[in-house]
């Protein structure tokens, strides 16, 4: 059963998650993951999501702990390493994205190297589907950067590249809300008047773009460009998982989209949000399966092309392959048998168990195993 008290009696609303101490909030947002992940498996049942850290490879499940982090995880189990409709893959694949990216803005910082962010969105309504509000965002994008017009932009304030992520959430009055951040690596020293500058040069071509298209966007908001500063990356990178700092840094909002929780009081969505919707009866699941097949086989992250190479960094790695990298320190902590990984399924203990087998404590975690037998 995925009632939510198999789970944790906390309530899990957003103002009660922000009031916790930080060390009990990672551990809620942890199991909350591994529910929502439940919950995908009801709405897509026909997706690797819903057999994700399920399906055994090998015939004994490991748990693997590293020393260092004091935090377990699994080993010989099938996984999905989708950012968009897993929450358990997306948190490991988008905090790699953000390391990664956080990484390309520090050695920018030791080349001289400036980087500002922009943000592009349109205007949209309830009656927009994802797909048209993606659609649209990316040929108007498409076409910006074509031509001679965007090369000129980028020749007079030495664009070297940029990153650009994805970032939806759902609004109950508007509907779908997609937009893209991007950062922007340039050679030349931006001032704040350079800034507004570039946000009325970009603004008024891409509302010319969308205008021609049937689209609109807003003068002011549907391009915002802001100054770059070491935490850019973050604010990029953040698709996929909870914010867990309170400097929310640009690297994690261009990764780490659906790691945020929405304010409290208000009725925008995160994509995982779409999960707790379905879980207490507020949505048929019809939202977050629109959202997954939308989403399917985009990129969270794109490089422009020679990007990577001016900053220095090593060629991007896939999805699949962040997905199966161990931690350094990591060792096998236990092994799980068919029987007792059966029953772990049964009950939905998976979070916990890995709860239990982070405290290091070897008879605690068989006595835990115990217990659910």
């Amino acid at each position: 059963m995925l009632d939510a008290t198999t789970w944790t009696p906390l309530d899990r609303s957003r103002l009660q998650l922000r009031n916790m101490e930080a060390d009990d909030r990672l551990t809620v947002n942890r199991l909350i993951r591994w529910q929502r992940q439940s919950v995908a498996r009801l709405i897509l049942p026909g997706e690797r999501v819903a057999k994700c850290y399920r399906v055994r490879v090998r015939e004994l499940v490991d748990v693997m702990r590293s020393a260092k982090f004091k935090r377990a995880h699994y080993g010989g189990l099938f996984t999905c390493t989708s950012v968009w409709s897993c929450p358990v893959c997306a948190a490991k694949i988008t905090e790699r994205r953000r390391i990664e990216l956080q990484q390309a803005i520090d050695k920018s910082d030791g080349m001289g190297i400036k980087y500002f962010m922009v943000t592009w969105t349109l205007q949209h309504t309830k009656q927009d589907s994802l797909r048209d509000v993606r659609d649209a965002l990316g040929v108007a994008l498409r076409k910006l950067r074509a031509g001679r017009w965007y090369q000129g932009f980028a020749d007079q304030w030495g664009i070297l590249g940029n990153v650009t992520g994805s970032e939806v959430t759902y609004g109950s009055e508007f509907g779908w809300h997609y937009h893209k951040h991007s950062i922007y690596f340039t050679r030349q020293a931006v001032t704040v008047a350079d800034l507004r500058t570039m946000q009325g040069e970009l603004s008024l071509k891409y509302r010319l773009i969308l205008e021609k298209m049937g689209r609109y966007a807003h003068p002011i908001i549907g391009v915002d460009v802001r100054a770059g500063d070491s935490a850019v990356g973050d604010y990029v990178a953040k698709y996929g998982q909870q914010q867990a700092i309170s400097n929310w840094s640009l690297a994690a909002e261009l990764t780490k989209g659906s790691s945020k929780n929405a304010l409290v009081g208000s009725d925008h969505f995160t994509p995982f949000e779409l999960l707790d919707l379905y879980l207490y009866r507020h949505d048929d699941g019809s939202l977050f399966r629109e959202y997954a097949q939308v989403m399917k086989g985009q990129h969270q992250i794109r490089w422009s092309a020679d990007l990577r190479k001016e900053l220095e960094l090593d060629p991007e790695i896939t999805d699949e392959e962040i997905a199966s990298v161990q931690d350094e320190d990591g060792y096998l902590f236990a092994q799980i048998t068919i029987q007792q990984w059966r029953r772990i399924i049964k009950r939905e203990k998976r979070a916990q168990v890995l709860e239990v087998a982070s405290m290091g404590d070897a008879d605690l975690f068989q006595k835990f195993l115990q217990l659910i037998s």
